[in-house]
C-alpha cells in the first residue's frame, strides 16, 4: 500500500512539455531496435502499439522499485531520479515488471542479489502492487495489464541484452527474451489500459 500510494502520488503530477524526457520517444527507439530481432509482423505491431499510446505528461520515476525508496527521518525519499520522465503509466509498469520479475526469470538469484529478497517474494510483491495500482482484485484484468507491461519489459530486456553480447549467458537470454516478447505481442492488441 505504501509503495503504490507513493507511485500514485508521482503519477498524479503533470509535467510541462520538455521538462523531462518523454518515455514514448525512448520506447519507440527500443521498438525500432528490437524490430530487427523479431519477425516483421510482431516488429510492426510492437511499433504500432507504442506509437498508438496517447501523449501524456504524467510524471514517472522511470525505475520505480523498492531499492529506490529510502526512509529518512520517517519520511520517504526517492533516489535515482535520473530516470525521471513523462508518459503513459504502462512504461512505469514495464520497468517495475522487469525489476521484480523480468531480470530474474532465468536466474532467480538475480532478484536476491539486487533487491535482497527471493523470487517468490518479488512475484508476490509485483502481483499485490499491480492489484493495488489498478484498484482491483480481478485476476483477469491484472494479467491483461501485466501482459502489456511485459511487452515493454521484454522489449527493454531484449534490447539491453543484444547490446551486451559478452555478458554471461547473453545468447540464452536473447533467445529467451525474443521468444517471450513474440508470445506476448501476439496476446495483446493495445498497450493502453
Amino acid at each position: 500500500k505504501y509503495y503504490i500510494d507513493m507511485l500514485k502520488s508521482i503519477h498524479a503530477i503533470t509535467a510541462e512539455d520538455g521538462e523531462v524526457p518523454d518515455m514514448k520517444e525512448t520506447a519507440l527507439g527500443w521498438a525500432a531496435f528490437v524490430a530487427d530481432y523479431i519477425p516483421k509482423e510482431q516488429g510492426d505491431k510492437l511499433r504500432a502499439m507504442v506509437e498508438a499510446l496517447p501523449k501524456q505528461n504524467t510524471l514517472m520515476h522511470g525505475d520505480y522499485h523498492t531499492n529506490n525508496i529510502m526512509i529518512q527521518n520517517g519520511e520517504p525519499l526517492l533516489i535515482d531520479l535520473d530516470t525521471l520522465c513523462v508518459g503513459h503509466p504502462i512504461f512505469e509498469l514495464g520497468s517495475m515488471y522487469n525489476a521484480f520479475i523480468g531480470f530474474s526469470e532465468l536466474d532467480h538469484n538475480v532478484i536476491k542479489d539486487f533487491m535482497g529478497y527471493d523470487h517468490d517474494t518479488a512475484v508476490r510483491f509485483w502481483n499485490l502492487s499491480l492489484k493495488k495500482y489498478l484498484g482491483t482484485d480481478d485476476e483477469q484484468l491484472c494479467r491483461a495489464v501485466e501482459d502489456k507491461a511485459r511487452v515493454i519489459g521484454y522489449t527493454r530486456l531484449l534490447r539491453r541484452t543484444v547490446r551486451r553480447p559478452n555478458e554471461d549467458g547473453a545468447q540464452e537470454k536473447i533467445a529467451y527474451y525474443k521468444k517471450r516478447l513474440i508470445e506476448v505481442i501476439d496476446k495483446v492488441d493495445t498497450l493502453e489500459f
